[in-house]
């Protein structure tokens, strides 16, 4: 592009004041010598007097209310979905932790409920997985009823 041109398209932000102090420079340094450039300006600087005088619209105090309404019933929705998917993790995390602490509480009912059926040696181990694994999907379908209400409800999107 030449100099020309770019000043040009610096005429109408020169005229409302924004551009930088360098590129002002240019622009006054092109208009001293380019009568035709500083007859656009002057027309952009009497169109943007002329703006300026116009007055600004102002909203209506209703919409302004409704707004105000409708961005506070967002952010509070904002705020109970993240407690939602806290809520959720520490229902998990604590089914986990339930089925690990009651771990060795089983292990020696089972022990002692098995002792006299002579199960083979690894009858209370695969009880004690099985025992787990039903503990993990607990969890895991707790967490999934819990999430899926909470969509139903509208509390989580």
């Amino acid at each position: 592009m030449s100099e020309h041109t770019t000043i040009r398209e610096l005429l109408p932000l020169a005229a409302s004041g924004d551009i930088s102090p360098e590129e002002m420079r240019r622009v006054r340094a092109h208009l001293a010598g380019c009568e035709a450039c500083r007859r656009v300006s002057e027309d952009f600087t009497v169109i943007g007097s002329a703006l300026r005088g116009l007055p600004t619209p102002q909203p209506r105090a209703e919409m302004v209310a409704q707004v105000c309404a409708l961005a506070g019933a967002a952010m509070v929705g904002q705020r109970e979905r993240s407690n939602h998917w806290g809520v959720m993790a520490l229902l998990v995390a604590a089914s986990w932790l339930m089925t690990l602490s009651t771990w060795p509480v089983v292990r020696a009912a089972a022990h002692w409920m098995f002792t006299g059926w002579h199960l083979p040696s690894g009858g209370i181990g695969t009880a004690l997985a099985v025992y787990s694994i039903a503990g993990l999907a607990f969890a895991c379908i707790s967490a999934i009823a819990v999430g899926r209400h909470a969509h139903m409800t509208g509390r989580v999107r």
